[in-house]
């Protein structure tokens, strides 16, 4: 697979010259002639190499801080004259990976360019191996990135990163179906951060919004925003009324022929595949949808990644005493994390972390421990059965959302307001009382 450059050269003799020597490196070149332009392009794809002039920009500096923060895997070329040695000193540490001095010598560049290609390939390469994913293996590019919103430490997780990643490259975004509950949000901030906006929030338009005028609206202000482009959260797609689906899809489909490269939209949507009993969902909406938004990724379940759960307790415990000081709980002992990856949460990620807020606020003690969680269950459901002995609990559902059945007591038992039937006046029931 050939390399991507992209570079900021403002003459034109020397942008030339640059363009024959990435295309002899077998690279596909993406001029740019300033440092605005050179930004936009920068969030639409991943770059292997960035090649750059010292008077691309006035505040070189914070502009060569701006690519690595656009992309941190990206090798920096960095071309200036011999008399601005003292200009590039202080630049070596923000990430320049490579600098040639003017008068160009075609020989030195190429070496330069190929030993900096060659270098970023062999990295991705060998944390592809170190991560021991044979699908991460797949996809060297995406192999580089760390996840900063989702716990991606089972292989299906790694695969929708993967897939997340190859997403980057479509023109419209990407759909995210899973079962209810699953953290589609958190996976639409991760696209967003993919594609180059780590630190900003989701654009979510609601059903209400999701017209041809709010479309529309949206999108224009986008384009008249500076900075990176937003990334637009639709939720619950399978909910949308009819009438609202036609206008979507006319939308997509105008906006797919009219692609704006330099700002492309992106759009996230999220479709169940079941409801909250489990039954399948017919969405024939899907397949149409399907036709303009090709790129699927299917999110698993929570109780199929067993490995995930570890890390998400320890992170939601991390989270809520860093904004909750008063929670006394700061660890949990070794049989905890073991008990909560053996049950089957029904309402994946959020089900999870509603269960274990509840558990982390009610705690009395510093650490989590199997007595207490025993403890705990134990008196949760004999709340409801009074001097009955509480049943079993199942592992399929949380105690947050769904209450165990009890068994229902055996023998007769007398109301607690005798054997009357029906409604009781006022006085009958403080004679009652008294």
């Amino acid at each position: 697979m050939s390399s991507q450059a992209l570079f900021c050269i403002p003459d034109a003799r020397l942008r030339s010259l640059f363009s024959l020597l990435l295309t002899d490196s077998d690279a596909q070149v993406t001029a740019c002639h300033d440092s605005d332009e050179f930004q936009r392009v920068l969030v639409t794809r991943f770059y292997d190499l960035c090649a750059i002039t010292l008077d691309a920009s006035a505040d070189m500096a914070g502009f060569i801080k701006t690519v690595r923060y656009l992309s941190p895997d990206t090798r920096i070329l960095l071309i200036a004259n011999k008399e601005d040695v003292e200009q590039i000193i202080p630049l070596f540490p923000l990430g320049i990976s490579e600098v040639l001095l003017q008068p160009i010598n075609p020989k030195k560049a190429i070496a330069a360019i190929q030993k900096m290609i060659a270098s970023q390939q062999v990295e991705a390469q060998s944390e592809a191996v170190e991560e021991g994913g044979a699908e991460q293996g797949a996809a060297q590019q995406g192999s580089s990135y760390r996840p900063q919103h989702v716990i991606a430490r089972s292989p299906l997780m790694r695969t929708v990163m993967n897939q997340l990643w190859q997403a980057r490259q479509e023109s419209l975004g990407v759909i995210l179906r899973g079962e209810p509950g699953s953290e589609f949000e958190l996976l639409a901030r991760e696209y967003q951060a993919m594609c180059g906006d780590s630190n900003g929030y989701l654009y979510v338009l609601g059903h209400h919004e999701v017209t041809s005028e709010g479309l529309a609206t949206a999108a224009s202000l986008d384009r008249l925003n500076d900075g990176i482009p937003r990334t637009f959260l639709i939720k619950d797609l399978e909910l949308l009324p009819a009438s609202q689906q036609a206008q979507l899809l006319d939308f997509l489909r105008l906006a797919k022929r009219r692609r704006d490269r330099d700002r492309p939209l992106r759009f996230v949507f999220t479709v169940a595949d079941c409801d909250d009993k489990g039954r399948n969902l017919d969405l024939p909406f899907l397949e149409e949808l399907l036709f303009v938004l090709p790129v699927i990724v299917k999110v698993p379940a929570l109780r199929d990644r067993k490995v995930d759960i570890e890390p998400l307790a320890r992170r939601i415990l991390l989270d809520l005493t860093a904004m909750y000081p008063e929670y006394r709980v700061r660890a949990m002992k070794a049989g905890v994390t073991e008990w909560l990856a053996g049950r089957l949460w029904r309402g994946n990620h959020d089900e999870f972390c509603a269960y274990l807020r509840q558990v982390i606020m009610e705690c009395p003690s510093r650490e989590l421990t199997m007595a207490y969680m025993t403890m705990r269950e134990s008196s949760f459901v004999g709340r409801a059965g009074g001097s009955t002995p509480p049943p079993p609990l199942t592992a399929t559902t949380s105690l947050d959302t769904t209450v165990a059945t009890m068994v229902p007591p055996k023998g007769n038992t007398t109301p607690p307001f005798g054997d009357k039937t029906g409604r009781l006046t006022a006085k009958e029931l403080l004679a009652t009382v008294r």
